[in-house]
């Protein structure tokens, strides 16, 4: 009789999709795979590792006298444990085995989901969101204690809510689980099966959707027919030389669900001493086809290896290139974006409720020069206020505020006599209008704060550039509502823009709107 020994250890659990468990257990060598012992149906797979001599054991030994430090190596064995139940197959990682899996063959919202359906509204511990909609960074929140969603800082029309951790409210999976791609929590494996089969009916739940109704704004999309649809209009785009314009990079996540750091990158082999770049670029990876002859394509893409290295230059994880990718697409008239090697599509009641804000946006009171489509920011707002002097140009005239040399653009143009500041940008992709927001929530801040030091330098700025205007509107803090703050589009109106720059404008206009600034919109 074997005995399985009684013992709550850490788990990390993949569900692999329907169809994909073949393209999986062809990377594993089936000499080498272990029989689980009844009731158990599945097998182990050890993934053994070198010894290995740390890169701080030479340095520290260079300070100390003969004889130097003993022989310190490591080892990071690590393992892929497949358990198959009710027709599904799941793959528990240990160690770093979990670079092993694919994307592709893994249900990437399995943890999530299990874990949004174990955790009450009140025990929250932690939330990981990406920034998808504007910079495709990562964000991560802790909270001291389990407490709701209201006080973390998620924005759901902006954010992607891609891990989730908190207390669990059935015993069998231990007292905290964490979701991402994987499932993670603390139990007794001897109860695995019936730990699995419950997650199963988890995983099919959407209650969870009753406690968070706008945590899933974007759904990863699994019709395989779909992606290759969405792949194809990336090709079509790489092929035409949008690349630079329409697809950006950055270090994906890890399907563990946390965030992958890098001090530094490899694009391709990891050789003795490689070449490194501190940023994920387009034209870096670019570059790198280029000179290898890969074609700019979406395969072309998953075929370049890129190493992140930690600060001591040692690897830190890899991944490919078609991992790094942002991008965004319509498709059938329904937006889609690629983060992190997965497709996902905004839902219908998304789109409808941010249409919705769009469509409610209006003129200010004062408009503007028409744009000739050609010319830079820059050279428009300069143009605007020579051929109107009731407009102050702000645009690049920087207030220098704050420690550690700060400066702040206050607006790039000003009416007073309507008191409207105007924020302009050409926005090409969503990216640029996350960084028009962000000016305006910059501008607010300071501007309306009860504090009078930021608008003392401002008064400095005014006077040394419009010593003639007006200055009693910077004697005393401005009023909610008296000023209007205006977004200016080159060239795009709001109905037309990317979908997912009308994500990060409409949230800002609830926002502003909800503390009592008067918010317009103008297409020039």
């Amino acid at each position: 009789m074997v005995v399985v020994v009684c013992a709550a250890i850490n788990l990390s659990i993949y569900l692999l999709r329907r169809g994909r468990e073949a393209d999986y257990e062809n990377e594993l060598d089936e000499a080498n795979r272990i029989g689980l012992v009844s009731p158990f149906e599945g097998y182990f797979y050890p993934i053994p590792s070198e010894l290995r001599t740390p890169t701080w054991v030479s340095a520290v030994g260079g300070l100390l006298p003969p004889p130097s430090l003993p022989n310190l190596q490591s080892q990071s064995p690590a393992g892929l444990l497949t358990v198959r139940r009710r027709g599904r197959t799941f793959v528990l990682t240990f160690g770093h085995a979990w670079t092993k899996l694919e994307p592709r063959w893994l249900e990437h919202d399995f943890g999530r989901r299990v874990a949004l359906n174990l955790i009450r509204e009140n025990d929250l511990v932690e939330i990981r969101a990406e920034q998808v909609f504007a910079r495709w960074h990562v964000a991560s929140e802790r909270a001291p204690r389990a407490t709701s969603v209201d006080e973390f800082g998620v924005e759901f029309e902006r954010d992607l809510v891609a891990a989730v951790e908190g207390l669990s409210s059935e015993s069998i999976f231990g007292k905290i689980v964490r979701g991402a791609t994987s499932f993670r929590c603390s139990a007794d494996i001897s109860k695995l099966p019936s730990l699995l089969d419950r997650s199963l009916t988890l995983f099919a739940s959407n209650a969870y959707t009753k406690r968070w109704p706008d945590i899933d704004n974007l759904s990863p999309v699994t019709d395989p027919i779909k992606v290759a649809a969405l792949e194809q209009k990336l090709d079509a785009d790489l092929a035409a030389g949008h690349g630079t314009r329409l697809v950006v990079l950055s270090t994906p996540s890890q399907r563990r669900g946390e965030a992958l750091t890098a001090a530094s990158y490899v694009f391709g082999r990891l050789a003795k001493n490689p070449a490194t770049t501190p940023y994920l670029t387009f034209p870096g990876w670019e570059g790198y086809a280029q000179r290898h002859n890969i074609p700019l394509t979406v395969e072309g893409a998953r075929k370049t290896p890129i190493h992140l290295l930690d600060e001591d230059a040692n690897e830190a994880g890899e991944c490919t290139a078609y991992d790094c990718f942002g991008y965004e697409a319509d498709f059938n008239n329904q937006p889609h974006i690629l983060s992190s090697g997965i497709w996902y599509e905004a839902v219908p009641n998304f789109v409808a409720k941010i249409n919705r804000i769009i469509g409610q946006l209006g003129p200010p009171a004062r408009g503007l020069a028409a744009w000739n489509g050609t010319d830079e920011e820059g050279v428009y707002n300069a143009g605007c206020a020579n051929g109107d002097k009731s407009f102050l140009h702000f645009d690049a005239k920087n207030v220098w505020y704050g420690g550690a040399g700060s400066r702040f653009e206050f607006c790039d143009l000003m009416h007073l006599r309507s008191k409207t500041l105007y924020f302009a940008k050409i926005p090409l992709r969503s990216s640029h209008m996350s960084h028009l927001v962000e000016q305006v929530r910059r501008t607010v801040g300071l501007f309306f704060n009860p504090d009078a030091s930021f608008r003392k330098a401002l008064h400095k700025k005014v006077k040394a550039h419009y010593a003639n205007q007006a200055e009693d509107w910077l004697n005393s803090r401005p009023q909610t509502g008296e000023w209007t703050l205006c977004f200016v589009s080159l060239g795009r109106t709001a109905k037309s823009l990317p979908f997912f720059a009308k994500c990060s404008l409409a949230n800002a206009c609830n926002d502003l709107r909800r503390s009592g600034h008067k918010v317009a919109f103008l297409k020039v």
